[in-house]
């Protein structure tokens, strides 16, 4: 791609309407006697642009809607310095849909005869069949002397149809066009038109070009680079936009594929920014490697892991079934990371057809990344195909995301707790800590559970704001609650993922513990099994600052489903908390547990259980010498208030 600011024309991009110069390169900035590309945008032109400077622009704007391009000598005065330069002006789409101004500028005392190329007007004559007729000698000196037609000379065979279509329904061409030239391939701005008198019977095509091949790469390098994603170099989002906005005017008929990658955002948090733009990368090279040869295509990166696949099937006759196979398949094996190891996301698809699903390209998206969803919420790894109805459970999801954004703003979050209780053998027992329980309170959001909107603040990444906002809560209630279980009790708070590998994570705790006169010790942070196992590779991982900070480390619901107990001697762990399962299981029996327990306190680690229902399953578990519990039996997860009221009932009886 062209560095533009390696140019020593000058080139910016102008706002009509608004008066500003939305960007510059160097060598603009030099002849606008600015610094800065920041101090030429806050340059307001307005006061300095006549009527009859606007009126010209606002002209120029017509032509730009006509695809006109036009060159003239500027004169002006930046700074009270005289600038005289020679311009090549031509239309440019803005993101709001308006046609914006880019401006290509010379100075006139760096006009040599080669930049004045695109001054010289070059005329050639040729027969309606496309026959060489004549030339003047700047189209021969350009061209070369063995010009034979019209085919000859242009590169791409639907430009050449595109001139004779113009010319037969309007009697004119004009456009720039790719042309075989002395000096290779060039871009010049041609205007063709047909000077047929009524007297003569076939006539003939009068072509005027002028060269702009300079001017051309450096507008598509710059469309190149508003439309494409420069990691992967992939349309981004505004160029998929033109892309289907083309389809959908000639009615073509495509299969949508919406790709998640599940896992990626892990990746990206744990091994950096440069480990995850390379996985990208090799995301894309498969996915350009799966694409069928035979039918148009196109790819997009539509945001950060997130991939949109469209393919032609006019014929009806293409697999989609089979390419979504592929896709998950081939996206789901492992990627190389540091060190050569080993890293597993996996892709999760929504496939949509058009127009069967939907008369919109833009519908088409929604619809495809609604069935995405689907495929998520049904495990992940995995191809959903679009049925009726699911766009309107998408619009939910989103109405939940927006509600959840703002939900500290508004007020709606909460923390209660539930207190964990340490029992002696012969069952008398105090509380020695609580642990903190988030609850969104939202009346139009009643049936969203507290762990499926944790899941969507996590996919939103606002999970680091929460968090932080559940830890400040916790440890400044932390004394009240003290007063009620009348002990050092501690705080233990569950960490996400995302949240953990935040190396802000340490310094942000340390100092909230210090404004509540807090230790270290005080604190306990619970992190998923999988979660350490990705820490466990690395020398200065995130479990470790925790652990250098004096901070417990617990092992939360351990033996849901991914517990392994050949990993127990790996973790750093203070404490592993044992699935309620397998409290559920008591009836039946207690062996698993049994042995659990031994084996994690042979590696001299605290067991608690989670899930106390009844005093039975209390007193079950003391016979097996499990001492630390929580559960609804020995208490439900209360507000601060609750705890409040019962401090203030005892004092009230102690006065008595």
């Amino acid at each position: 791609m062209i560095e533009l600011d390696n140019l020593t024309s000058c080139i910016w991009l102008y706002d009509v309407d608004n008066h500003r110069i939305l960007w510059a390169n160097t060598p603009a900035l030099k002849l606008w006697e600015c610094e800065e590309l920041e101090e030429l945008q806050a340059i307001d032109f307005r006061p300095m642009t006549s009527h009859a400077v606007q009126a010209s622009l606002r002209e120029y704007q017509i032509n730009f809607a006509r695809g006109i391009k036009l060159t003239h000598n500027w004169q002006f005065a930046p700074k009270g310095i005289d600038k005289h330069a020679f311009c090549q002006i031509s239309g440019y789409p803005l993101e709001d849909g308006r046609l914006g101004m880019l401006v290509e500028a010379i100075p006139i005392s760096k006009v040599n005869y080669d930049s004045q190329i695109g001054l010289t007007t070059m005329i050639s004559t040729y027969s309606m069949e496309g026959e060489f007729l004549s030339g003047n000698p700047p189209f021969t000196d350009a061209m070369g002397i063995k010009v034979r037609n019209l085919q000859q000379i242009v590169v791409e065979p639907r430009a050449l149809d595109a001139i004779y279509q113009q010319l037969k329904e309007h009697g004119r061409f004009e456009g720039d066009v790719q042309l075989h030239s002395a000096k290779g391939e060039r871009w010049y701005n041609l205007v063709a038109i047909n000077p047929k008198s009524d007297s003569e019977q076939n006539g003939s095509i009068l072509l005027h070009q002028f060269d702009i091949n300079r001017r051309k790469i450096m507008e598509i390098a710059l469309e190149q680079e508003v439309l494409t994603d420069p990691l992967t170099q992939l349309l981004n989002r505004r160029g998929l936009d033109q892309k289907l906005a083309v389809l959908e005017r000639e009615n073509h008929d495509f299969v949508i594929f919406y790709i998640d990658l599940d896992g990626f955002k892990l990746i990206n948090d744990s091994f950096g920014h440069d480990v995850g733009d390379d996985v990208l990368k090799e995301v894309t090279r498969r996915i350009l490697y799966l694409l069928p040869d035979n039918r148009e295509h196109f790819v997009s990166r539509f945001g950060g892991d997130e991939f949109i696949i469209g393919i032609e099937q006019d014929d009806r006759h293409f697999n989609y079934s089979k390419m979504a196979d592929d896709l998950v398949s081939n996206l789901s094996h492992p990627y190389e990371g540091p060190d050569k190891s080993s890293m597993v996301i996996s892709a999760s698809i929504g496939v949509a057809l058009y127009p069967e699903d939907t008369q919109t390209f833009k519908d088409i998206i929604l619809c495809a990344d609604s069935a995405m969803y689907e495929a998520k919420n049904s495990g992940k790894r995995r191809w959903v195909r679009y049925i009726k109805g699911m766009k309107q459970k998408t619009r939910k999801h989103s109405a939940v995301v927006q509600s959840l954004y703002y939900a500290e703003k508004n007020d709606e979050l909460s923390v209660y707790y539930q207190p964990i209780w340490h029992f002696t053998p012969s069952g008398k027992g105090n509380i020695i800590g609580f642990e903190a329980l988030l609850r969104w309170n939202n009346n139009e959001h009643e049936s969203i559970s507290t762990e499926e909107a944790i899941k969507i603040a996590e996919n939103i990444r606002i999970i680091d704001n929460i968090e932080q906002w559940v830890i400040r809560r916790a440890l400044n209630d932390l004394a009240v609650l003290r007063q009620y279980s009348n002990t050092n009790a501690t705080m233990t708070i569950n960490l996400s993922a995302i949240h953990l590998f935040d190396t802000n994570l340490v310094p942000f705790l340390t100092k909230t513990l210090n404004e509540n006169n807090l230790q270290s010790k005080d604190i306990n942070i619970d992190l998923k099994e999988t979660v350490l196992l990705l820490d466990l590779e690395k020398q200065e991982g995130a479990v470790k600052r925790l652990i250098d900070a004096g901070i417990q480390i617990g092992i939360d619901d351990f033996g849901a489903g991914d517990s392994s107990l050949a990993h127990l001697h790996r973790f750093a762990a203070d404490l592993v908390k044992i699935d309620n399962a397998f409290v559920q299981q008591l009836d039946q029996t207690s062996t698993s547990l049994e042995y659990i327990h031994k084996l994690i306190k042979a590696h001299k680690i605290d067991v608690l259980i989670e899930g106390v229902e009844t005093e039975e399953q209390k007193n079950q578990l003391l016979e097996l010498g499990i001492f630390l519990q929580q559960g609804f039996h020995l208490g439900l997860p209360k507000p601060l208030s609750y705890y409040i009221d019962l401090v203030d009932a005892s004092a009230a009886i102690i006065k008595r």
